[in-house]
């Protein structure tokens, strides 16, 4: 997804993911391989071009822009947010990893929005929840 003039700063609406590690919830231990992504790009197109070489403009520019970056998990084809935000993840954008950790599964909808031009903004919301991952170790592979 190309972007031309998007100013401010992307909101990342997601309850308690910044919380999870204190979260009342059991976590799994999980192993993820896949690409890092960027999300909204993802959700609005996932078989469109939005991994991958293809998306290496779009990807800096939305990185630059503070969008979510996530962990689109080769197995299932889902994509796991880190509980830190993009910390973690920025360094690695548009690469391959193995990230192990602890998943957890939230039910409450996500949604991301994003001021476009002057007056405008973009919203992508996802029903049905999402999964957050505390990473405790990720690696290019």
């Amino acid at each position: 997804m190309r972007l031309t003039r998007v100013s401010g700063v992307f909101w990342f609406l997601v309850l308690a993911a910044s919380a999870c590690q204190k979260s009342a919830e059991p976590g799994r231990p999980v192993t993820l391989i896949g690409e890092v992504v960027d999300s909204a790009c993802f959700m609005i197109h996932p078989h469109e071009g939005s991994t991958g070489p293809a998306h290496e403009d779009c990807g800096k520019a939305c990185a630059a822009r503070n969008v979510p970056l996530a962990i689109l998990n080769e197995g299932e084809r889902q994509i796991y947010f880190a509980a830190d935000g993009n910390k973690q993840l920025l360094p690695f954008r548009g690469q391959r990893v193995r990230v192990t950790g602890t998943a957890i599964e939230k039910s409450e909808p996500l949604e991301l929005k994003m001021p476009v031009g002057e007056k405008n903004q973009m919203i992508v919301r996802v029903e049905g929840g999402y999964r957050v991952v505390t990473i405790e170790t990720i690696s290019k592979i």
